[in-house]
């Protein structure tokens, strides 16, 4: 138990920084030691005994994960398991994206899926998951706590608003999620980016090579869209610019890099942008890359401001460090991280509320834009 206890810590420690250089070998042996001995007597003198010295040891890396700030965790060899399967299109769960807001998780159910039809709207609270609080938990640590096998229900405590919660029971079925969605609609297209998942820029090229540069305006919808990988939001912004773009910058402790789009363009017409309070992350990178240079506008209302990008960094035992490695800037090398970003024009409520999808509505839209805009 003792030496089990001593290799958990030890690969805490190097887990979550650089790998020592020589001169620090002392000191880290020294800190290990520490470590090692406190778990021992916190598992042979506590007055609540630890289920094993693993808990341990995954309880102290959460916590220190936790303190680096918002997003940064640990993720068990469970929990890292069941997000990976979570980044494919098919899983079983219940069609809902999530995102952290000082402190509490946010729910952002799937148009037309199962969590949307069980009467969990955008922006409802996660309060618990069968009965476990979700206070504190990371999106993917709770992700996984609600994914599970085909069939099987999950309870979920939910609050809208300041209402009282209310439970509901869910049965888990296969998603097939499709990220991207296109509709022809009268005086252009519209083209809607749920979420930035490992498949959205195939999806996304297919639609894009089905125009065959029409012609007509591009509306893309980024209202909602909580992010995602940010490599996928990179491959998607891509098809917009011309080669060597400088789409967004990232800075880490040391230096601070130019991600430049290495693609072909696809796509060269009118480009515009819905954004709103919802919008975050990936999706602000992929807005940033495409406002830069004029390529794109953006309408709608100031985005959310989550500016920081994380890496999993898996560890011997099939578990996994998330850590925030840097910082993402705009194409000028602004940070938008707790700003947002501001829409090139803002909508009306009543306008930038509207399911642009309906030809109608997109016409008016247009409309709006060429009116107000200068």
């Amino acid at each position: 138990m003792r030496g089990f206890a001593l290799i958990v810590v030890g690969l805490a420690l190097y887990g979550l920084g650089a790998v020592p250089t020589p001169a620090a070998w002392a000191q880290s042996t020294e800190e290990t030691q520490l470590l090692t001995a406190a778990v021992e007597q916190i598992r042979d003198h506590g007055l609540t005994a630890p289920r094993s010295s693993r808990k341990i040891a995954e309880d102290l890396l959460r916590a220190y994960a936790h303190s680096l700030d918002d997003y940064s965790d640990y993720l068990t060899a469970r929990e890292y398991a069941g997000f990976l399967e979570s980044t494919s299109s098919d899983y079983f769960g219940v069609e809902m994206d999530m995102q952290q807001r000082d402190g509490t998780l946010r729910l952002y159910p799937f148009k037309r899926g199962l969590a949307e039809k069980s009467g969990i709207g955008p922006g409802d609270e996660l309060v618990a998951v069968n009965g476990s609080p979700v206070y504190g938990k990371s999106v993917y640590v709770v992700g996984a706590m609600i994914r599970g096998a085909e069939g099987a229900t999950v309870q979920l405590t939910i609050r809208t608003g300041q209402a009282i919660p209310r439970s509901l029971t869910l049965r888990r079925q296969r998603a097939h999620y499709q990220s991207v969605v296109w509709k022809a609609a009268g005086a252009g297209h519209f083209i809607q980016i749920t979420r930035f998942a490992k498949d959205t820029a195939a999806q996304l090229r297919r639609i894009l090579e089905g125009l065959n540069n029409d012609g007509r305006p591009i509306l893309l919808d980024l209202r909602g869209n909580q992010g995602g990988s940010l490599i996928s939001a990179r491959e998607c912004a891509e098809l917009f610019v011309r080669p060597g773009t400088v789409l967004f910058q990232l800075r880490d402790r040391d230096t601070t890099q130019k991600i430049e789009a290495e693609q072909p363009q696809l796509a060269a017409g009118r480009l515009t942008l819905l954004q709103d309070n919802d919008t975050a992350s990936a999706a602000e990178a992929f807005i940033a890359a495409l406002t830069a240079d004029k390529r794109a506008l953006s309408v709608g209302a100031p985005t959310y401001g989550k500016g920081l990008a994380q890496r999993f960094l898996p560890l011997p035992d099939g578990s996994a460090l998330l850590l925030t490695y840097a910082e993402i800037l705009t194409p000028e090398g602004v940070a938008f991280h707790q700003r947002g970003l501001a829409p090139g024009l803002r909508l009306p409520e009543e306008l930038a509320r509207q399911d642009f999808s309906k030809e109608s509505s997109i016409t008016a839209l247009f409309d709006f834009i060429t009116t107000n805009q200068d």
